[in-house]
């Protein structure tokens, strides 16, 4: 039986059809960092971290293939077309395998579910293509791959006694294979041996360590760790290359050969004489991952400025092709306005320890594509971790940094450096600007920016934009040692001016401005009821309710300014039913790193693990639940969030890229000029919910049937509300005509609707 059982696993690999999600998500990958790239059929196929894209030579046009499209978001190794089956073949350093074909993304998990080889040496190295036949090089052995029949072949373990080894490259020559191996040298056999998998049957021609292996103009050259580049003549290798640095990648056609190594890509001809070169210079630098030649130019492909394009006849000049993105997929924090983006990078740890730090740039997105400002732009500022608008002039962006202080960028030009040296921000190490360490920010409705001070007393500030000093908040009332306390995390405002804020482990702390009261819940005060004291997220909502994300679950506090008045405030879990019926907490346990309110009032939660979940107005209702599994997500941490009112877009930060959802609930209009409801019609078949967008704040909305009669009845919490077409759901309503009546909160203005629905 268990023969049968891998004899059927032969037959029928382990592929799955991945799902397209580009009718409803937005990848926005970086592609500046390129680690492998191949050419052919005057198109070049780059590989960034975890995307791919495809850049057309003759049209000088680009084409990504992400997670969006079906890929896995897991980081790629490497990338090979074959133009005779038309194939795009991925490679991952999980050992996951992923062929391209006609714009439908099939992955086989063969190779990462084979429970013989450990997690750690499943990487894919290098493809070769022989006939119908692509030879996977991985870290274990050479695995083939049948591209006509679109499955696995034989797996060759060519080791010491049939063991594992890792295996950088193979090509073949004159009815021999040769594969290059770390450890075990460079290994040769009769390709037409019916019983390769037989170690025997291989045998070693050279020892040592040697990481790729090329054909060109019918030579066989190898690399080594070294800055030496050999031919292999029978058991011995001579040098015909020698470069200024090791090389790190080659790459060979039919003309020439291209060494990469960090500083410039150098370029041979037949005859192995260099006749071009590109290099690094202190003007225009760059560092190389791999570069090739291809139709008289040459591309690089460099660590942080995406593939540039050099022409043979004009070096001096580098063309960058690399598509349209931010400057790094590690986003780390989000914050979007009117259809305006801002993406930062800098990160820290769940102690909030941000070493070693990062000096990273900043991105934003606008209708006209991407705008970066590059690491140099920033005035030294490392670890830039909160964004915050000016709601009163969205050109001016502060941006908090966890070590540096706060940097202000005014039109898209960062200005100001705000630190312990010349405003009054403090740094907890004496004198020292490296550890002003500032987090969470939220303008006021008078025009103040309120921004927290992580691990001295004077934990909370006002800060005026135009001024240097600030207005200090001391908590030391209210925290034993707060120099002790590791930071804090998100800062929020509610409808009266209340300031709330926490962190590491202080619980949530309320300030109102006004009285200059200090209120703090804490899971050790009886009765505040937080399942942690560590605050990561906090959110008021369109009904001025504070949500509250931990570390282990959340919680919600309805009063927000009654809390002030209370002796022992506390919070409020949220109880569900399970599908049996059986209540229980909501997220329960969950480590909670964001909440964001929809302009529907929906709350979208970001989570550790488990991905984002989207909830109804009070929670008890799942809406969606996105993980890597049934979506575009690269991964299920996800560390924020941004909803943007004015197009119901939703924004998702990960370590592995940013992704846009296309949400519909929008933030509340002025006035009832625009109420829309889509879909209109409603077709047959159509099972999910129209929306009706447009609504001022707390507007009335009713829909009635064309003879009058009421069916749903709703109050607007943002701009838009959502039916699923049943009469207050009881069942669905019958095809027609309907009405749909809104009446703003003064019922001062009303308008009136059409809807058709076809059952």
């Amino acid at each position: 039986m268990q023969y049968f059982r891998q004899l059927i696993l032969l037959i029928f690999p382990l592929c799955l059809f991945s799902q397209d999600f580009s009718n409803q998500w937005t990848g926005h990958y970086s592609y500046f960092q390129i680690n492998d790239a191949y050419a052919v059929d005057n198109k070049v196929y780059a590989v960034s971290e975890n995307a791919v894209f495809v850049y057309d030579t003759d049209t000088r046009t680009s084409e990504t293939i992400s997670t969006v499209n079906g890929l896995s978001g897991e980081a790629i190794s490497t990338i090979y077309h074959s133009s005779t089956y038309d194939i795009t073949v991925i490679g991952y350093e999980n050992g996951l395998l992923e062929l391209v074909i006609d714009d439908e993304v099939r992955t086989f998990i063969d190779i990462l579910e084979k429970p013989t080889i450990a997690p750690t040496q499943k990487r894919i190295n290098h493809f070769f293509e022989n006939e119908d036949t692509l030879f996977i090089s991985t870290e274990f052995g050479i695995v083939e791959f049948n591209l006509e029949r679109i499955e696995f072949g034989d797996t060759f373990f060519v080791g010491p006694a049939g063991s594992q080894i890792n295996i950088t490259g193979t090509t073949i020559f004159d009815n021999s294979i040769y594969a290059t191996t770390i450890g075990s040298g460079i290994l040769t056999a009769d390709v037409n041996n019916p019983n390769l998998v037989d170690f025997n049957q291989w045998s070693t021609l050279i020892s040592g360590n040697f990481n790729g292996i090329t054909l060109f103009n019918d030579q066989i050259l190898v690399h080594q760790n070294t800055s030496i580049v050999s031919r292999v003549d029978g058991n011995v290798l001579t040098t015909v290359i020698t470069t200024p640095t090791i090389v790190r990648d080659f790459y060979s056609d039919s003309d020439n050969l291209t060494i990469a190594i960090i500083d410039r890509a150098l370029i041979f001809d037949k005859s192995l004489q260099e006749i071009n070169s590109v290099t690094s210079t202190t003007e225009d630098a760059f560092v190389l991952n791999t570069a090739l030649s291809f139709n008289n130019n040459v591309y690089l492909g460099t660590d942080s400025r995406g593939l540039l394009e050099v022409d043979f006849n004009d070096l001096g000049a580098k063309n960058s092709v690399t598509p349209n993105g931010p400057l790094l997929n590690a986003a780390f924090g989000l914050e979007v306005l009117n259809d305006n983006l801002w993406v930062v990078f800098g990160q820290y740890d769940v102690n909030f320890n941000p070493f070693p730090l990062k000096n990273r740039g900043i991105s934003k997105l606008t209708s006209d594509g991407w705008l970066n400002i590059s690491k140099d732009e920033v005035l030294g500022a490392t670890s830039l971790s909160h964004i915050t608008i000016n709601p009163n002039n969205e050109d001016q962006v502060f941006i908090s940094s966890l070590s540096s202080g706060l940097l202000e960028v005014n039109d898209n030009v960062v200005t100001n450096l705000y630190n312990n040296l010349n405003s009054g921000f403090e740094a907890f190490v004496e004198d020292n600007p490296a550890f002003v360490f500032l987090n969470g920010a939220v303008f006021d409705n008078d025009g103040d920016l309120w921004i927290n001070n992580s691990r001295v007393n004077n934990g909370l500030k006002r800060f005026s934009p135009g001024s240097t000093q600030t207005f200090n908040v001391n908590l030391s009332g209210l925290i034993s040692n707060p120099g002790g306390n590791l930071g804090f995390s998100d800062t929020v405002v509610d409808r009266e001016g209340n300031l709330f804020f926490g962190g590491w482990n202080s619980g949530v702390i309320g300030y109102n401005s006004n009285t200059e009261n200090l209120i703090r819940l804490s899971g050790e005060s009886e009765g505040s009821n937080l399942p942690s004291n560590y605050i990561l997220a906090l959110e008021v909502d369109r009904n001025n309710q504070l949500w509250i994300g931990t570390f282990r679950g959340i919680r919600v506090l309805f009063n927000t300014s009654g809390v002030f008045q209370q002796s022992n405030p506390q919070a409020s879990q949220i109880i569900i039913l399970d599908d049996e019926g059986v209540p229980q907490e909501l997220l329960f346990d969950e480590t909670i790193t964001d909440i964001e309110a929809d302009g529907s009032n929906n709350k979208w939660v970001a989570t550790a693990s488990s991905g984002v979940f989207y909830f109804s107005p009070d929670g008890q209702e799942t809406l969606a639940h996105f993980t890597k599994d049934n979506s575009p997500l690269p991964t299920n941490n996800v560390r924020d969030i941004s909803v943007d009112d004015a197009t119901g877009s939703v924004y998702f930060a990960t370590e592995l890229g940013l992704l846009e959802f296309k949400g519909i609930a929008t933030g509340p209009e002025n006035n009832l000029d625009n109420v829309a409801a889509f879909p209109n019609p409603v077709r047959p078949g159509f099972n999910g919910r129209v929306t009706i967008k447009g609504l001022t704040s707390r507007a009335n909305v009713k829909i009635t049937d064309i003879e009058g009669n009421l069916v749903y009845e709703e109050v607007s919490e943002g701009g838009s509300i959502q039916w699923d077409t049943t009469a207050f759901g009881r069942h669905k309503v019958a095809s027609g005509v309907y009405l749909i009546l809104v009446t703003g909160e003064d019922q001062g203005e009303t308008t009136v609707s059409k809807l058709l629905i076809v059952r």
